[in-house]
């Protein structure tokens, strides 16, 4: 019915044109209790009669069994390829009880590992009580189309491994259904975006940080919200487009303004956006999308190129700055996704 609605708010909205920055276990049981019928007697000679529902003893209830829980690592062969992942469940999960699923996507150079440490999501999962998954992208960059590296000029069908890794994941684990969500940084950003457009049916937000949409559609099949998030000092991947003076994609990224507008024009948002500022934030919201979806950009006065309040070495200061403390990206992508 969401779907409909969509399609329906679509047919009615004049559309306008338009980094590198940087499966699953479900234990489901259950029996009802069953009584047994009147013993009959058997004729000799007779076959004996296969008994009916009624006629089963009866039988306990079994109770949800807990699941496996913690991090672990695993693999979902795709399109031929060995693809890996990494996967945190929180502790007192049970099998039968359904829960919010995080997809979240490293930059380019990154890997699910590291961006686990780096935004410190599993924390989040534990207290909040959703399950979050890593995936790595091939040769540690993603295919978002104008970007990045060996993913996009091989054309990877990242796309498809992210879908597939959702269908595993909610057949094997108690994943809400209505409620994935992805989210990523950078080149993961970008990804982010990307899947949005091309699989709106499997997600029900999207929270890219630091990233473009960089194909030249979104035509999305449903609603999805979005929390975009972007600093405006960021040299590896400007906010108002190009290519960053720290950037090592050599690709001139579209700016956030068009990458809004293209977004907005997709999923059929109407009327002029609202903008505030608090501190160091500026947020941009269009609040009337097709199928009651909305659309927030957030730019941060100052901010960099890294994960907004993220955990970084060091000695990746030179090649991508410092994280901005004026937000807690990872608490407020998950507040942006509890809300919904």
């Amino acid at each position: 019915m969401v779907k409909l609605r969509f399609i329906m708010g679509i047919a009615f909205i004049a559309v306008p044109a338009v980094f590198f920055g940087a499966c699953r276990d479900r234990d489901s049981g259950g029996g009802s209790a069953r009584s047994s019928g009147p013993a009959e007697t058997q004729a000799v000679g007779e076959t004996p009669a296969t008994p009916g529902p009624s006629e089963l003893p009866a039988t306990a209830t079994a109770k949800p069994a807990p699941l496996t829980t913690g991090t672990s690592h695993g693999t979902l062969k795709h399109d031929g390829d060995e693809r890996t992942y990494r996967l945190f469940i929180p502790a007192g999960a049970i099998a039968g009880t359904k829960m919010p699923l995080v997809v979240a996507l490293h930059g380019g150079l990154g890997s699910g590992d590291q961006f686990a440490d780096n935004s410190q999501f599993e924390k989040t999962a534990q207290s909040e009580g959703f399950i979050v998954v890593f995936p790595d992208g091939t040769g540690r960059t993603w295919n978002a189309g104008n970007c990045c590296g060996g993913s996009a000029r091989d054309d990877v069908d990242d796309v498809g491994f992210l879908a597939a890794l959702i269908d595993q994941l909610q057949a094997t684990l108690p994943v809400d259904p209505e409620r994935v969500f992805m989210t990523g940084h950078s080149n993961g950003a970008m990804m982010t975006f990307r899947f949005a457009c091309e699989r709106a049916d499997q997600v029900a937000a999207a929270a890219p940080v630091a990233g473009s949409l960089e194909i030249p559609d979104c035509s999305p099949s449903a609603p999805v919200d979005l929390l975009a998030i972007h600093g405006d000092s960021d040299k590896n991947h400007p906010i108002e487009g190009g290519e960053g003076t720290r950037s090592i994609a050599n690709v001139a990224f579209v700016s956030m303004a068009d990458s809004m507008r293209l977004w907005t024009a997709g999923f059929g948002c109407t009327g002029s956006p609202e903008t505030k500022t608090e501190g160091a934030l500026t947020t941009t919201e269009w609040k009337r999308c097709a199928g009651g979806a909305t659309a927030e950009l957030v730019v941060i006065a100052g901010a960099d190129h890294p994960w907004p309040g993220g955990k970084m070495p060091e000695r990746t200061a030179s090649v991508q700055g410092v994280p901005s403390q004026e937000l807690d990206a990872t608490a407020a992508i998950w507040s942006f996704f509890a809300s919904r």
